[in-house]
C-alpha cells in the first residue's frame, strides 16, 4: 500500500512517521510546494521520494490532504476525479463545512473521510514532526455516513495506530465549536501580542526584563503561521465573528466590574473560569 502524503509540514510529517513507526505502509510519496519542506522530508525519511501530483494520485492507495484549508478546497475536486474507486482520501484541515459543501454531489465523494487530528502545536514544518504527535490526543470525524465503509475503516485504522480518540459530529457542528476551543484561542493570543507589541514599542527591556510565563503562555498561539491561520479564519468566518463578539461581551463585563469597584462580582467571576480546569479532566 503506498501513501501519498500533500503538504508535508507538521501534521503531513507526523502522519508519515507516526505510520512509517508502525509499518503501516510500503511505500510514502509526498508533494509540498515548499521545496524546502519536501527535501527535509525525505531527508528525515518522511517520505520516500517527491513525485508530481498527477503521480502521486495515481500511484497512492491512501491520499492524506495536509495543506491549508483554501488549498484543499482548490485541488480536492480534480484529486476525485482522478482516483480509483477504491482509493481513499482523507485530510486534516481545521475547517469542515466548505469542504462539505464544495464536494457533496460528486460521485466519488465516499472515498473522502473528512478528519481533524488536533494536536497542533505553534512550531511548523517537517523539522517539527514527530511520529508520537497525535498520541493520546483527539481526532474528529465529520460526516462519516457521507463515506464508504472501507474508506472508514483504513482512515480508524490510520488514526488508531496513532493510539487517537476518535469523535463524530457533522462538518456544521465541528466548525461551530472549533472556532470557540481553538479558533478564538488564536485570535486572542494574535490580539494580545499585538497589543504588548504596540502598547511597548521600541521598549526591549520590558521583554528582556518583565516577560513572565503568564504572557509567555497566553502568547504561544501568536507564532502560528499566518499563511495556515488565514485560510481557517477566512473559511470559518462567520463562527468565528460569534465566538469573538461573545469573547468581547465578557471582556466588557469584566471591564465593568474594574470600573464598578465590584471585586466581589471579579472574585466570582474568576471562581466560575477556574471549573475548565474540572472540564478539562473528562475531555
Amino acid at each position: 500500500m503506498n501513501i501519498g502524503i500533500i503538504g508535508l509540514g507538521l501534521i503531513g510529517g507526523s502522519i508519515g512517521l507516526g505510520l512509517r513507526k508502525s509499518n503501516f505502509g510500503d511505500k510514502f510519496l509526498g508533494i509540498d510546494s515548499n521545496k524546502e519542506n519536501a527535501l527535509h522530508a525525505v531527508k528525515l525519511g518522511i517520505v520516500d521520494d517527491i513525485i508530481p501530483l498527477q503521480d502521486l494520485i495515481m500511484q497512492s492507495s491512501v491520499i492524506i490532504l495536509s495543506i491549508p484549508v483554501d488549498g484543499i478546497e482548490k485541488i480536492i475536486t480534480s484529486i476525485l476525479n482522478r482516483i480509483n474507486m477504491d482509493t481513499v482520501i482523507l485530510d486534516t484541515g481545521s475547517t469542515k463545512y466548505d469542504i462539505y459543501n464544495r464536494i457533496f454531489s460528486h460521485p466519488k465523494r465516499s472515498r473522502f473521510v473528512a478528519t481533524h487530528p488536533i494536536a497542533g502545536i505553534e512550531n511548523s514544518g517537517p523539522i517539527s514532526a514527530h511520529p508520537d504527535l497525535f498520541y493520546k490526543k483527539k481526532c474528529i470525524i465529520c460526516d462519516s455516513e457521507l463515506s464508504a465503509p472501507d474508506a472508514m475503516d483504513v482512515v480508524k485504522k490510520i488514526y488508531s495506530i496513532m493510539n487517537m480518540r476518535m469523535i463524530y459530529m457533522t462538518s456544521k457542528e465541528h466548525d461551530l465549536y472549533i472556532a470557540y476551543i481553538s479558533h478564538l484561542p488564536h485570535v486572542v493570543s494574535f490580539a494580545l501580542a499585538s497589543t504588548v507589541l504596540k502598547k511597548f514599542k521600541n521598549k526591549e527591556k520590558i521583554f528582556n526584563n518583565m516577560m513572565g510565563s503568564g504572557l509567555d503562555s497566553t502568547t504561544r498561539l501568536a507564532k502560528s503561521k499566518p499563511e495556515t491561520w488565514l485560510p481557517i479564519f477566512i473559511s470559518n468566518r462567520v463562527n468565528l465573528i460569534q465566538a469573538v463578539d461573545f469573547y468581547i461581551d465578557h471582556l466588557n463585563k469584566f471591564r465593568n466590574h474594574l470600573i464598578n469597584k465590584e471585586f466581589h462580582e471579579i472574585n466570582q467571576y474568576m471562581k466560575k473560569a477556574n471549573n475548565i480546569k474540572n472540564k478539562k479532566k473528562y475531555v
